[in-house]
């Protein structure tokens, strides 16, 4: 667990070899998760481990058994928080994700006009 402090708290080096992401971008991803994707700390986990499992397991494509060391978790705990915290990502789709704007037909920017598509 002390890596995981580390990491998390202390080491913008780690937490990008390890989870993809600065420590910064890793707080605001927490943050989302726990506002809008209604991910909370249970009894004895954080949001903020639950989220770095999940992202070791994606940056490493690592099994659970594996991490079962590095987090001192049993799999079905790392299974059930990756499960927990991937589904509240999804629920973020709608921060993450915006629809795009039409171009009108009248419009007179040069980059637009490749994209035009005549149909007869």
């Amino acid at each position: 667990m002390k890596n995981l402090n580390d990491m998390i708290y202390e080491s913008d080096i780690l937490c990008l070899e390890q989870l993809r992401m600065d420590r910064h971008c890793f707080w605001v991803l927490c943050s989302l998760l726990r506002d809008v994707g209604g991910l909370s700390d249970t009894r004895n986990v954080t949001v903020a481990e639950m989220v770095a499992m999940f992202l070791h397991i994606l940056a490493y494509d690592e099994k659970s058994r594996s991490m079962r060391t590095d987090y001192q978790r049993s799999i079905e705990t790392i299974s059930r928080h990756f499960n927990t915290v991937l589904r509240a990502v999804l629920k973020l789709w709608r921060v993450l994700l915006k629809t795009p704007q039409a171009i009108s037909d009248n419009c007179k920017e040069e980059r637009w006009k490749c994209f035009k598509v005549k149909i007869n």
